[in-house]
């Protein structure tokens, strides 16, 4: 393992318990935080290729109420 790693590892180990778990949940949320910004710059990419990067909010949800109203239909007929 990387020597970074195992000094990381050792100065954990001597944490207390309450310290590690304030650690961990710290750790977990940046985590998330890295995820979600990593798959938001995906998803702007996506729409950049697709040309729909620049739509007005309006248009958009203009759409998504389309296709509410869409599955509606077709889920709540009549």
């Amino acid at each position: 393992m990387n020597a970074k790693v195992e000094e990381l590892a050792a100065e954990i180990a001597v944490l207390d318990e309450a310290e590690q778990k304030v650690l961990f949940e710290r750790a977990a949320e940046l985590s998330f935080r890295h995820g979600l910004a990593e798959l938001s710059e995906r998803y702007r990419q996506r729409l950049k290729q697709e040309g729909e990067l620049d739509r007005a909010a309006d248009d958009i949800l203009a759409k998504l109420r389309q296709i509410r109203e869409e599955i509606a239909a077709c889920e709540y007929p009549g």
